[in-house]
């Protein structure tokens, strides 16, 4: 199951803790997989105008994502997350949750 998310610091960060997380960063870059075991990661984006990191995930299931939603939680910052359908798929099940919809 893939996934997207979107990660956002709460707030202004002390300067110790964006240096932690840009060495934390260096050691995703490298192993991906480490800080979510079974997951594939599909991609990765840093936002250059705005306080933001974008990833895409490959997970067997959401669970193996939730340790590094403590990690990047501890670390102040706020996780989006959002299940990703491929385009077919996606439009199918829409018509079908408005097919089931109209006949309530």
């Amino acid at each position: 199951m893939e996934f997207i998310l979107i990660h956002r610091p709460r707030g202004l960060l002390p300067l110790e803790v964006e240096k932690l997380s840009v060495e934390i960063g260096k050691k995703f870059i490298v192993k991906p997989e480490e800080f979510v075991p079974g997951g594939k990661l599909i991609a990765a984006f840093l936002g250059r105008l705005e306080e933001l990191t974008v990833t895409i995930w490959d997970v067997p299931s959401a669970e193996n994502l939730m340790p590094f939603f403590e990690q990047v939680k501890n670390m102040g910052w706020d996780t989006t997350v959002i299940p990703v359908d491929n385009f077919s798929d996606g439009i199918a099940k829409a018509e079908k949750a408005l097919t089931e919809a109209a006949k309530k």
